[in-house]
């Protein structure tokens, strides 16, 4: 997705494009440009008018190199210069950091977390990411990797999932780990619908949304996996809260849709064991923005750079 919009956050158009399936960074590069030049068409401006360039990657992000150290989703990106590459098609300023800090920033500047200076950012779907704005800026560290919080461990001898963490709080919290977690169930033997549907309907294997419509109709099994899942999720949860005594939580991604069953139980337990009462008049709010939270907070890191420009 590339968008256009003004320093309010106020889109005037967008255009979309599929990643190249071999992920080769040229080729990725090559799309996004086009993407970008289709947007800038479609809102009717030349280049010109455009003052800056924020770019939204998923990943280990270097925004101070402007450099992509590692991406899950484009095997073999190591150390792409990301931001070079693409200021050769499009010779504009150029900022560039991890897509959950950018959500987090659009959250803040556009959306849901409007007016608030300090907040934590949560996505909670297939892994669990983050974001973390500190007097009403994004916290980057001084790698560039902070807000990594699907990486904290809440089980010192738990599983690793797809962390270098051993018991990451994505790997005990997140979708994917819910269904692990069943499936891990079922191996040893305890018994539920969800086995069923694997066998009967050809299924590859249980999904987080499987799990809760199993838990929707009584299912013990998925009732015993959200409930240690909740815990899991109340923990994390509870130390960023301690750490970090924000004004605002907001938490989003696909699980976010299962308010009622996993995330509002979760925040129950935060609110009654925060440190000195901190979490009990927390405002803890799902996102505004949808798809578009990424895209937002790379306009505001655009923005910002071009202020600090003096553009």
């Amino acid at each position: 997705m590339a968008l256009v919009a003004n320093a309010n956050g106020h889109v005037l158009s967008e255009a979309l494009s599929a990643t190249p399936p071999a992920g080769d960074p040229e080729q990725v590069v090559d799309a996004m440009v086009q993407t970008t030049q289709k947007a800038i068409q479609n809102a009717g401006l030349d280049l010109q008018d455009i003052q800056g360039v924020g770019i939204a990657a998923a990943g280990g992000i270097d925004p101070y190199r402007q450099v992509v150290v590692h991406s899950p989703n484009l095997p073999g990106w190591a150390d792409v210069p990301l931001g070079q590459m693409f200021r050769r098609h499009v010779d504009l300023p150029t900022s560039i950091s991890n897509d959950a800090n950018l959500a987090a920033l659009g959250e803040q500047r556009y959306g849901a977390g409007r007016g608030v200076s300090n907040l934590l950012f949560i996505t909670v779907s297939t892994g669990i990411g983050g974001g973390i704005i500190i007097n009403g800026r994004l916290y980057e560290g001084r790698s560039g990797y902070a807000g990594e919080v699907g990486h904290i461990s809440v089980l010192t001898d738990g599983p690793y999932g797809r962390s270098q963490t051993q018991g990451a709080w994505e790997a005990l919290a997140s979708g994917t780990a819910l269904a692990a977690d069943a499936q891990r169930r079922l191996d040893a033997g305890e018994s539920s619908s969800l086995q069923a549907q694997v066998l009967y309907q050809g299924l590859e294997g249980i999904t987080a949304e499987m799990v809760f419509k199993a838990l929707e109709q009584g299912d013990q099994l998925a009732q015993r996996v959200v409930e240690q899942g909740i815990g899991y999720l109340a923990s994390g949860l509870l130390s960023l809260v301690n750490v970090l005594d924000p004004e605002k939580v907001i938490i989003g991604g696909g699980l976010s849709n299962q308010w009622q069953r996993y995330i509002g139980p979760a925040v129950a337990i935060m609110r009654e064991q925060a440190f000195a009462g901190l979490g009990r008049d927390l405002a803890v709010e799902p996102p505004e923005l949808g798809v578009r939270a990424g895209a937002l907070g790379a306009v505001a890191l655009a923005v910002d750079a071009a202020a600090e420009l003096g553009r």
